[in-house]
């Protein structure tokens, strides 16, 4: 049976690069691309307004022959299509839906009152570009296709974060050594998952979309265009939202080089400070977010971490 995979966007367009998308990879493994009306649409900023967004998601969840919805990407404005969406609808057909970056806003708001699982993963554009990783889609697969319930996370070998797309020989990632997944502080911790984007999180605050944290395993990542004073400002923000001593433990996704980090302006001083006196096991440099490659984390699933062994382990249940 060929999986048929429904490309949406929430946000930006896929119009807004230069080279006509193909799906090469994903039809390469098998699966079909089923495109909303909107996808490559641009209106201003965004890929068509918001009722053509909107509906272009409903579309797909009621398409019958769409078996997996994913984002092609993330953008700025996602959370102005959350009044706007039928949430039913979500639960009635409940699909998985994939994406990370400004699409967690609709992965949070989904996965809280329409009560299903939903995905911070790859979205289209991570395996659009020269070199894909198998280590992402083997975890995508893993998850979505495969429907394992219990996933042991590896660090990947490889990651890249260039800007390939700035070069004249843009066919090819320049590829770095991973030094793997780091620990700020050592525990013990099983909850369930909390996953997504850091100043999109943020942006939900005080709105009825903001995920209930007391108790969860937050999952964080944020984009390469924040430099390391807009990373400290945001994760600044979060401390004074929520109570971070409530959670189990906080996962970081690895930051991308431009983000600027430094010997002498490091992630480990924002860190002292923003965490400081919290008794929880935090891990940071872990492959998600806005490099290559990620893996697939199901929000509403659950983790166990052991960092003393290097464990960690994420299940999927459904809701």
């Amino acid at each position: 049976m060929v999986i048929k995979i429904g490309m949406f966007a929430t946000s930006s367009s896929l119009d807004s690069i230069k080279k006509e998308s193909d799906f090469k990879y994903l039809k390469s493994k098998g699966f079909e691309i089923i495109e909303t009306d909107n996808l490559r649409k641009k209106v201003g900023h965004t890929a068509g307004s918001i009722i053509e967004r909107v509906d272009g998601i409903h579309d797909l969840l009621r398409n019958p022959e769409v078996d997996i919805l994913m984002a092609y990407w993330g953008g700025a404005n996602t959370n102005e299509l959350l009044p706007f969406l039928d949430y039913s609808l979500f639960a009635k057909f409940n699909k998985p839906i994939i994406g990370f970056s400004d699409t967690s806003a609709l992965l949070l708001a989904v996965n809280k009152l329409a009560k299903i699982t939903t995905f911070l993963g790859p979205a289209g554009i991570s395996f659009d570009k020269p070199d894909p990783f198998d280590y992402t889609f083997d975890y995508f697969k893993k998850m979505l296709i495969d429907k394992k319930e219990d996933c042991i996370i590896k660090d990947s070998e490889e990651y890249a974060d260039d800007q390939y797309f700035l070069r004249e020989d843009s066919d090819h990632r320049v590829k770095e050594k991973n030094v793997g997944r780091k620990v700020f502080r050592h525990g013990l911790a099983n909850g369930e998952v909390v996953a997504t984007n850091l100043q999109t999180l943020l942006v939900l605050a005080g709105t009825r979309f903001f995920p209930e944290l007391k108790g969860k395993i937050l999952f964080l990542e944020e984009e390469e265009g924040q430099d390391t004073s807009m990373i400290h400002r945001f994760f600044t923000h979060l401390s004074q939202v929520i109570d971070l001593s409530t959670l189990s433990a906080i996962c970081i996704g690895r930051f991308a080089s431009q983000s600027g980090f430094s010997e002498n302006d490091s992630e480990e001083m924002i860190y002292e400070e923003v965490f400081r006196g919290l008794e929880l096991p935090i891990i940071y440099n872990l492959d998600f977010g806005h490099t290559d490659p990620m893996f697939t984390i199901p929000i509403g699933g659950e983790a166990k971490i052991d960092t003393y062994n290097d464990i960690l382990e994420i299940k999927q249940i459904k809701l």
